[in-house]
């Protein structure tokens, strides 16, 4: 696309350029100069209509009105003067600028094609000395078109991509404004709501029997103190997650630890030849998987023990998250494909590994725990 500035200054050119052409076979007079003439000036008054109707649009250079250019060029040629060899030689320039920014290079070529045939049969002097500056400017002209279109058709592509990350951003964005929201109403607004139910329980006891409104306030002051853990959990959890320098086994371990300091949960982690990889974005992604995983764990599995393996298979990375908790609702064993097709599983997990081209089993065995093994490839 070119800019309407541009446009707009080549409307102008091509009517002072025709003016000037009239204004040649006028003040010059030649054989059939004024039939000439008063083609031209037709040509003159067309132009100066378009730049008067400001409608100078991509769609006003076609064909047609290139052949028009192209026949003015020719027009301007004919004329057996040195001020008709200056003026047919501002001409050409005009008519390969117009050419080579609103048209394919086949056009361009074209014009170039029907020039150099002008020039070698009609042989209009002086002008015919224009021809070696006709085919070697054109050269040019259609070098600079093939690369032109090559360049637009990367920006085309350039912004195909741009257009689709941000709607992948965005999508990522919903995605996890949506696991917020759901981790917020699982735990703090759960907490909240039961805080105040017992407010009113107490509330209610006081004018009857205040032992038991004193063990009820005691009760609720123990959940204020597991409400503070929650929240402060829930906050880091909230927080982004970083690979640090020691590498991605090293970071894997601190959630780990930070998971069984917070939640009391037994865990053990086995890691087995993990690559070296720090800040990278697959290694952020590996370790977000992990804490989500945990975090899961301890949001509803009522686990006693969690077992972590992270190991490399060839050119895989090996997830493996096992608890002895309750399980999903669901029993059985399902891949990545049955988990999206029944909506079932954990959402966020679900699509950091689609993102990554990678796979997953989910094991669910009610009462008795569940397993969640992925397969990143690396």
């Amino acid at each position: 696309m070119v800019p309407y500035l541009w446009r707009r200054h080549l409307g102008i050119l091509r009517a002072l350029l025709a003016v000037l052409c009239v204004l040649l076979y006028l003040l010059y007079p030649v054989p059939a100069g004024p039939a000439i003439a008063l083609v031209i000036g037709v040509f003159a008054l067309y132009s100066i209509f378009i730049l008067l109707r400001d409608n100078i649009e991509n769609r006003n250079y076609r064909l047609p009105m290139l052949a028009l250019d192209v026949t003015f060029f020719f027009a301007c040629a004919l004329h057996p003067t040195q001020e008709g060899l200056w003026l047919s030689t501002i001409c050409y320039f005009y008519v390969l600028c117009i050419a080579s920014l609103m048209y394919e290079w086949k056009a361009v070529a074209g014009v170039v094609l029907l020039s150099v045939l002008f020039f070698a049969v009609v042989r209009p002097v002086p002008t015919v000395l224009l021809w070696p500056t006709v085919l070697m400017t054109g050269v040019f002209a259609v070098v600079f078109t093939i690369q032109k279109e090559a360049f637009q058709f990367r920006l085309s592509a350039a912004l195909r991509r741009s257009v689709l990350s941000r709607l992948e951003a965005e999508r990522a964005r919903e995605s996890e404004r949506e696991r917020i929201a759901a981790d917020f109403h699982d735990g703090p607004l759960q907490s909240f709501i039961s805080f105040q139910m017992r407010l009113e329980i107490i509330r209610k006891l006081l004018g009857r029997d205040r032992d038991a409104a004193l063990a009820e306030l005691h009760e609720l002051q123990e959940l204020g103190k597991s409400q503070v853990s929650e929240l402060r959990s829930f906050v880091r959890n909230m927080q982004p997650i970083e690979v640090d320098d020691a590498g991605l086994q090293a970071s894997v371990r601190d959630v780990v630890n930070t998971f069984e300091r917070e939640c009391g949960i037994a865990t053990t982690l086995a890691c087995r030849d993990l690559p070296e990889l720090t800040g990278t974005d697959f290694a952020m992604e590996v370790l977000q998987i992990v804490r989500e995983a945990l975090n899961n764990v301890r949001k509803h599995s009522k686990a006693s023990r969690v077992n972590v393996t992270l190991e490399v298979r060839g050119k895989t990375i090996e997830i493996s998250i096992e608890d002895d908790g309750s399980g999903f609702p669901f029993s059985g064993s399902y891949s990545l494909d049955e988990l999206e097709l029944l909506r079932l599983g954990p959402r966020s997990i679900k699509r950091r590994i689609r993102t990554l081209g990678g796979d997953l089993t989910l094991e669910s065995r009610p009462t008795h725990g569940a397993g969640l093994k992925i397969r990143i490839p690396t």
